[in-house]
C-alpha cells in the first residue's frame, strides 16, 4: 500500500499494477476511516450545542465536498482512459489525502490558535468560533483540489 508516497500510487492506478491483494487492503482502510468517521460524526454532533460558526461550517463542509466530487465525476466521464473505474482510484487516494488532511489540520489549528492566544483573546476555545471555520475551509479546500489534481494525473 502507498500511505504516503501519492506519485507512486498514481503511477500504480494508471499502469493498472494494483494488485488485487492492495485493492482490497485499501477498500477495507478506506471503510474503516469511514466508519471510525461516522461514529465520531455521531458522538460529536448535536444541533441543540450548535452555534452560528457550527452551522456555518456544516454547510461549507458540504458545498465545498460537493464541488469536489462533482468535480472528480466530471474529471470522471471526461477521461482518456475507458478501462479505469471511479470508485478504485477515489478510495485509494482517500487514504493518503486523509493522512495529509490530519496533518493539515493539526498545522493550521496551531497556527490559528496561537493567534488566538495572543491577538485574539476573546474569541472562545470552548466553542466553534471564526477561527475553526476558517481552519476547516482551508483544510477542506487543500484537499479537494490534491483530489481533483490527482484525479487529472490518473484520468488524462
Amino acid at each position: 500500500m502507498y500511505i504516503w508516497n501519492i506519485n507512486a500510487l498514481v503511477a500504480a492506478l494508471r499502469e493498472g499494477s494494483l494488485t488485487e491483494k492492495q485493492t482490497k487492503n485499501y477498500r477495507v482502510a478506506f471503510w474503516v476511516i469511514v466508519a471510525l468517521s461516522i461514529v465520531s460524526f455521531a458522538y460529536t454532533f448535536s444541533i441543540s450545542t450548535m452555534n452560528k460558526y457550527d452551522v456555518i461550517d456544516t454547510i461549507q463542509f458540504v458545498l465545498i465536498n460537493g464541488i469536489g466530487l462533482y468535480l472528480l465525476f466530471y474529471i470522471y466521464k471526461k477521461r482518456n482512459r475507458k478501462d479505469l473505474e471511479f470508485i478504485i482510484p477515489f478510495i485509494s487516494l482517500s487514504i493518503p489525502l486523509f493522512i495529509r488532511s490530519i496533518l493539515w489540520t493539526i498545522l493550521v489549528s496551531i497556527i490559528g490558535y496561537t493567534y488566538i492566544l495572543f491577538f485574539a483573546p476573546y474569541h472562545s476555545m470552548d466553542e466553534t468560533n471564526l477561527i475553526d471555520v476558517l481552519i476547516s475551509t482551508i483544510v477542506y479546500i487543500l484537499i479537494n483540489v490534491m483530489f481533483v489534481h490527482y484525479f487529472k494525473k490518473i484520468f488524462n
